[in-house]
C-alpha cells in the first residue's frame, strides 16, 4: 500500500474527524487504511459512540456496528475488534491481515514506554513535531519500565532531537543529539550533529565530538555538506532559505516546511550519484 488512501466513490455527509492528524475519514476503505497504518496511534477509547455512529449510519453498515457492540458487550479487547473490522470490510488481503495481526501481538507484549515511543515516532514521521516532543517528554518524565533501556533512551533522544530540528529549535536539537550519542555512540549521530552545527551558525561543535571524530573525517563531512549547500544555492533554493531566516518565526516555519518537501527528493537523487 502507498501513502495514499484509496477509496470508492461513496462519500458520507458527515466525515469522521481524526484531530491528531488533521484529516477526516469519508469511506469504509479510508477507515481500514487508518486503522491498518496508524494502529500505534489508537488509544483505548478509539472504539466509541461517535465511531459506531459513523460506521452504522454514515457508512450505512448497521450490521458491522451491531457486531462491534456485541463484541464490546462480550468484553473483547480493542485489538480483536480492530482485526474484526478489517476482516469484515475486506479491504486488505490475508497476507496483509497477517502483518497487522503481528503488529497487534507486539502491542500486547510491549511495555508502555515502547508503545508510547512508537506513537511519538509516527507523529514525527508525519511532521507533527510538537505532538511528538510532548510524547517523548511524557516517556522521559513518566514511570520507568523494563523497555526503557540505554539503547531505547538513546533512540528516543535522537528522535526528539530530529523533532526539535523540524521546529528549527537548533540548541534543543543539539542537546538531544548529544544525549543520544552518549547512549548509542553511533558515528551517524555525530555526523548529524556536525551537519546541525554547519546549518546553525550560532552552534559550536561540542568539544567531546571534536575529539571523537578525526579531522580527516570532519573534513569529508564538511565537503559533503558544502556540496549539498552549493547544489541548493545553484538551484536557487538556498537563497530562498536565507531569505526565510530573516522573516518572523511563523512565516519562516511555514516557508521552510514548503522548501524542505521540494528539497527532499533532490537530495536523495544527488546522494545516489
Amino acid at each position: 500500500m502507498s501513502g495514499l488512501i484509496l477509496c470508492n466513490d461513496t462519500n458520507v455527509k458527515n466525515p469522521y474527524p481524526i484531530a491528531e492528524l488533521g484529516i477526516s475519514l469519508h469511506t469504509a476503505e479510508e477507515l481500514c487504511y487508518y486503522i491498518y497504518n496508524y494502529v500505534f496511534l489508537l488509544e483505548s477509547d478509539f472504539i466509541n459512540e461517535p465511531l459506531l455512529y459513523f460506521i452504522g449510519t454514515e457508512l450505512a453498515m448497521p450490521k458491522l456496528e451491531e457486531k462491534i457492540r456485541k463484541w464490546i458487550a462480550d468484553q473483547s479487547d480493542m485489538a480483536q475488534i480492530l482485526f474484526m473490522i478489517l476482516q469484515d470490510i475486506h479491504y486488505y488481503s490475508e497476507a496483509e491481515l497477517g502483518v497487522f495481526k503481528t503488529q497487534l501481538e507486539w502491542m500486547r507484549r510491549a511495555n508502555p514506554s515502547e508503545r508510547a515511543k512508537k506513537k511519538a515516532d509516527y507523529l514525527l514521521q508525519k511532521r507533527k513535531y510538537a505532538g511528538a516532543i510532548h510524547l517523548y517528554d511524557s516517556i522521559i518524565g513518566g514511570e520507568q519500565d523494563k523497555g526503557m533501556t540505554k539503547e531505547f533512551m538513546g533512540a528516543l533522544y535522537h528522535n526528539k532531537g530530529v523533532a526539535y530540528a523540524g521546529l528549527f529549535e537548533a540548541e534543543k536539537a543539539l542537546e538531544c543529539m548529544e544525549k543520544a550519542y552518549e547512549s548509542l555512540e553511533k558515528e551517524e549521530i555525530l555526523k548529524e550533529i556536525f551537519f546541525l552545527c554547519q546549518i546553525s551558525e550560532e552552534l559550536e561543535l561540542p568539544e567531546a565530538m571534536m575529539l571523537a571524530v578525526p579531522a580527516e573525517q570532519q573534513f569529508k563531512w564538511k565537503e559533503e555538506f558544502d556540496t549539498l549547500y552549493k547544489h541548493l544555492m545553484y538551484s536557487g533554493k538556498g537563497k530562498e532559505l536565507e531569505e526565510l531566516w530573516e522573516k518572523d518565526s511563523i512565516r519562516r516555519k511555514a516557508g521552510i516546511q514548503k522548501l524542505l518537501s521540494q528539497w527532499k527528493q533532490e537530495y536523495r537523487e544527488m546522494a545516489k550519484s
